[in-house]
């Protein structure tokens, strides 16, 4: 790698930085996304589950409202309107009436745009429990949770019936512009009436083949979008590789995440969205994709197909 390369990557922290990368380019982008206005997100009314049933809301970004088994988990909450520069370009898809009581909230790694500590004050709890990565719970153990429980890859923790497990993935876990060892962990959520796969941020690794050998997933929820220039596929899918990881995981459903509400790269805003639908259309398997909206939320069973809320 050149000098250069490895100034940036000094710079940023990140592996998805390369010589042909411009910081200065790359926070002018960032900037010029805040100047238009943030979109609402209609409310919708909450999922009405069923015995067996799977409900997953897509908030926004990488928050997902996911309720099983009587247990309600919220994925990487971010609900605020702005990361420092970066502004939403969509409001967050609360369900009418707000967010129901929280069991779990999932922290997958500590980058801002998936540990927004305003928002981890905010979130209303009653006897909640947070379940990190590595090394992050000096950042939210202020923020009223009941209990705060760090994962390291393989461990398992089980709350009310729900097994949470942490599983690796492919991305990078530092917080800052200086080194840490802030860690970084997708969660496999297993309960009596399926499996939902949660990786946060990742780009594609062989590791979801094992995965999907390992466990018989229901839903796998993964991120689209945040891969342009191509050297942030080193930590980001394009959705030509979440398809694939998908196929790999052997997951009954695919929900699209991480796309249409902050702009973190140079792709189209709309274009992960319409290239996943199209990957799924050539494959013959539409009615596998949950592509939602932001708000909108969609129950899976085993026993039947899957319905869309009520809207």
């Amino acid at each position: 790698m050149s000098s250069s390369a490895n100034r940036r990557r000094l710079l940023t922290q990140s592996p998805g930085v390369d010589a042909e990368f411009s910081v200065t380019r790359y926070l002018a982008h960032l900037a010029r996304s805040g100047f238009g206005a943030t979109r609402a997100a209609p409310a919708r009314p909450r999922l009405a589950l069923g015995a067996g049933d799977i409900g997953v809301t897509f908030i926004g970004h990488a928050t997902v409202l996911v309720e099983m088994d009587g247990v309600t988990l919220l994925t990487d909450p971010v609900l605020s309107q702005r990361l420092f520069v970066i502004k939403r370009l969509v409001a967050p898809g609360l369900p009418e009436g707000g967010l129901p009581d929280l069991d779990v909230v999932l922290v997958s790694h500590g980058h801002h745009d998936h540990l927004d500590v305003p928002t981890h004050r905010g979130l209303a709890k009653r006897s909640t429990v947070a379940v990190v990565a590595r090394n992050l719970t000096d950042l939210v153990e202020r923020a009223g949770y009941e209990r705060v429980v760090e994962l390291d890859w393989e461990q398992r923790y089980e709350h009310k019936g729900i097994a949470i497990r942490a599983l690796e993935v492919n991305h990078w876990g530092t917080r800052g512009l200086l080194g840490d060892r802030r860690g970084y962990t997708g969660f496999l959520i297993e309960g009596p009436s399926g499996t939902v796969f949660f990786p946060g941020d990742t780009a594609y690794t062989p590791l979801f083949r094992q995965y999907g050998e390992r466990f018989s997933i229901d839903v796998a929820i993964l991120p689209i979008g945040a891969y342009r220039p191509d050297s942030f596929r080193r930590v980001h899918m394009n959705p030509e590789d979440a398809w694939q990881a998908f196929v790999d995981l052997k997951a009954r459903h695919l929900v699209p995440i991480h796309w249409g509400t902050f702009v973190l790269s140079y792709e189209p805003v709309d274009e992960p969205p319409t290239w996943i639908h199209t990957l799924a259309a050539a494959a013959g398997r539409e009615s596998d994709l949950a592509l939602l909206q932001h708000g909108e939320g969609r129950v899976f069973s085993r026993a039947v197909a899957t319905r869309t809320a009520e809207r």
